[in-house]
């Protein structure tokens, strides 16, 4: 072998050899960056026969980035599910977008893709697209405006605090928001939505996650990121809080939510302060 082709291959292994247990130490070849894997190793891995031990995917996980699943043609195999199981609650990334879809034909719903540079959640209904940055996502189709009602019965239903919404009735914007403590449940907002008539839709709420960190969430492109131009969130809590909010979601779809990404899970405490509101 050349020996770039002979580096490829020993990574491979090397990552077989530590996701089965055994120490890179102890790993009969030279040790020229065998500590990650590449691009063409992790495809071999994830082409190869499925591997179900938990331990070993866990132990690949942390050899590897989302990045770099990114670059991998990882399709849709079974080895990608055993990762992507691991992965959920160790990765972060910054931007996510719910697209109307069902899965493809030759995939099975409730599954991961890698796809053009974007890891992909199928379900039956919707895809949840996860990328790097927005310049990542495809063009969004434009959503209905849910009214204020639905958001806050979506956030009361799986525990997600709101810190700030926008809205607008026919051509009026009206914003409501305060220092970082749960709205959704102000006699104030109340108060606004019965002088507009309860007519109001919602464009976009800002909604803390349970690491502490605020997504932004627009309802008329159905994409969340997170708030802060470096900031990455975990992987669990962005796609979980998307899909929970920016979805009318049925009883087995959250459930089946809950079992690939976890629960919710409660933020951190905030410090109580007044809220305000104000006409933009």
């Amino acid at each position: 072998m050349t020996t770039d082709v002979a580096d490829r291959m020993s990574t491979f292994l090397a990552a077989l050899w530590q996701g089965g247990g055994s120490t890179l130490a102890s790993f009969p070849a030279p040790q020229r960056g065998l500590g990650h894997l590449d691009e063409t190793a992790l495809m071999y891995l994830l082409e190869s026969e499925d591997i179900t031990d938990a331990a070993f995917w866990n132990r690949v996980v942390r050899m590897i980035s989302l990045p770099i699943l990114l670059r991998t043609p990882a399709a849709g195999t079974g080895n990608l599910q055993h990762l992507m199981r691991e992965a959920i609650q160790l990765w972060t990334s910054r931007v996510c977008m719910i697209v109307p879809g069902a899965a493809d034909a030759d995939i099975s719903p409730w599954r991961w893709a890698v796809k053009t540079g974007q890891l992909i959640l199928q379900t039956p209904r919707f895809h949840v697209l996860v990328a790097q940055s927005r310049r990542q996502l495809p063009p969004g189709q434009e959503h209905d405006l849910p009214r204020l009602d639905e958001v806050r019965n979506r956030a009361d239903r799986f525990g997600i605090p709101l810190t700030s919404l926008r809205m607008v009735v026919t051509d009026r914007h009206v914003g409501y928001g305060g220092p970082g403590d749960d709205i959704s449940h102000d006699a104030q907002l109340d108060g606004i939505s019965d002088a507009l008539g309860q007519a109001e839709g919602v464009i976009e709420a800002e909604a803390r996650i349970p690491s502490g960190e605020t997504l932004q969430c627009l309802f008329g492109t159905g994409i969340a990121s997170a708030r802060g131009a470096r900031t990455q969130v975990p992987l669990d809590a962005l796609l979980g809080t998307t899909a929970r909010l920016l979805s009318d979601l049925s009883s087995d779809e959250a459930e089946k939510i809950t079992q690939l990404l976890g629960a919710q899970g409660p933020p951190p405490d905030q410090p109580w302060s007044q809220p305000s509101f104000d006409d933009v």
